[in-house]
Parts: structure tokens; sequence; C-alpha cells
């Protein structure tokens, strides 16, 4: 992925060289994004509530949402971290992919 800002030393960004038309188009694609997450995270929950209803809680197709629930839970869960716990783990991962090379 190409960044569009580079994070500064005191936790700000800057995006030197970018517009604002294309800062906010990227914003844009970002909360599209994350909305979609949320309503996808809202349908699984309706489809398993269905299916526990049904009496189907116990099938690979509630096996397999409950996965996804899940996952995008997890997905929303660092959306919403504050920016240092993110820069931190971005921080770590680089390190450890650095490492293996």
């Amino acid at each position: 992925m190409e960044r569009l800002t580079k994070r500064l030393p005191g936790g700000e960004y800057e995006a030197a060289g970018r517009g604002e038309a294309e800062l906010l188009a990227a914003l844009g694609r970002y909360e599209d994004q994350y909305e979609s997450i949320e309503l996808e995270l809202e349908l699984v929950k309706l489809n398993l509530k269905d299916l526990s209803a049904a009496g189907k809680a116990r099938s690979a197709t509630y096996a397999t949402l409950a996965g996804s629930r899940f996952m995008l839970e997890d997905m929303l869960k660092r959306l919403q971290e504050p920016a240092e716990e993110v820069s931190r783990r971005l921080e770590a991962l680089r390190r450890e992919t650095a490492d293996k090379e």
C-alpha cells in the first residue's frame, strides 16, 4: 500500500505533496470501508440470531458466520484503537518482518 501520510515523531501526521481532493477521496474510502464492516457485522449477527432461533446453532453455516463475526468485531476494534497503540503495533510488525527478510 502506498501511504498518503507520514507519521511524525510527535504523533501528528503530514501529507506533503498531496492535494486536498486526494486526501478527501482516501478519507471517503476509509469511511466507506468502516461503514461496510459495521453493516456486514450487523447482518452476520442477524443471520446468527435467525439460525439459532431455527435450532441450527450447531450447523456449519452457523460456525462459519460465528467466525466471520469474530473477525469483523476484531477489525472494528482495531479501527477504533487509539493512534498510539496502532503506531506501536505497526512498528513492532515492521521490525518483525524486517528481521525475517
